[in-house]
């Protein structure tokens, strides 16, 4: 997530020698810093369990209830704060799953790791269009204690980051394995924007919202994703259409993107404007193929 030398990549020309990409998360790491044992592992022992899964009669997930005995730290987030994230991750969650119950007759809860992957989120947003400049603190903050761990070698000095800068701070990178729900966690992540975004004010929308896919195959299977989850404004991306409504999600597949206008493919210049980019990278991994 940090902003690295020159071309945005770890120098790593210098020597074949490189930190594993695990320890490189310096995002990752800031995350973890709100809660004790500020590990993944730490809290999958506190939160795996079944029984913390779904909603109490509060309201409020059981994920909530088990974190906030002491598994939160004050100094950086209080329970006030946590409850809020916790009520705003419940309403998205069960607005993009209603018509999913009823369709299949069952209720999906979220899983310890969807329910993560969304708190982070909640914090970041919250943060970053609230207290933009405590977050971009906090994070070079992080970015230090990195560099300073990895400074004793050429390796490590190959691997160091330059520090954040505002402008680095509107992009997020999502890591989830293969059936972990990342589909649904796009849809509760357009919700979890569009609230911080619009700040009470319903009307109001980003430019464009576009979801970007590999191939024309997932762009339809996407559509039909959004649907399911109760998304009522969304359309393949068509240029020779007029302005959809605000708010509209366009779905198109990167393959239609070009420098310049063409019969099948689109300008990149015709997204220029305060839009919300969503992409989906298809099943990659961390080899060198990848």
């Amino acid at each position: 997530m940090a902003k690295k030398p020159t071309t945005g990549k770890a120098i790593k020309k210098q020597t074949n020698s490189k930190l594993s990409f695990h320890k490189q998360l310096v995002l990752n790491r800031f995350m973890f810093r709100f809660f004790k044992d500020g590990t993944l592992h730490g809290l999958k022992i506190r939160l795996g369990e079944d029984r913390f899964e779904g909603i109490h009669e509060d309201g409020q997930s059981l994920f909530f209830h088990e974190l906030s005995n002491y598994l939160f730290e004050v100094d950086l987030i209080d329970l006030d704060e946590l409850r809020r994230y916790d009520l705003n991750i419940v309403k998205h969650w069960q607005q993009i799953t209603e018509h999913r119950n009823l369709k299949e007759d069952t209720v999906l809860n979220m899983k310890y790791f969807q329910y993560l992957s969304l708190l982070f989120t909640e914090i970041y947003l919250d943060w970053y269009f609230n207290r933009k400049q405590e977050l971009l603190d906090g994070l070079n903050s992080e970015l230090n204690l990195y560099n300073a761990e990895n400074n004793e070698t050429a390796k490590d000095r190959a691997n160091q980051f330059k520090s954040y800068i505002l402008d680095d701070l509107n992009k997020l990178a999502y890591w989830n394995a293969t059936g972990s729900g990342k589909t649904l966690l796009l849809h509760v992540n357009i919700l979890q924007y569009l609230h911080y975004y619009q700040n009470g004010n319903t009307h109001h929308y980003p430019d464009k919202i576009i979801l970007l896919t590999p191939d024309e195959r997932l762009s339809q299977q996407h559509l039909d994703e959004l649907y399911n989850s109760g998304f009522s404004h969304i359309q393949l991306f068509d240029k020779n259409k007029s302005a959809p409504f605000k708010g509209t999600v366009e779905v198109i597949d990167i393959n239609k993107l070009a420098d310049d206008m063409g019969d099948k493919t689109v300008a990149v210049e015709a997204f220029e404007g305060n839009n919300l980019v969503l992409i989906d990278e298809g099943h990659k991994g961390t080899g060198t193929a990848a």
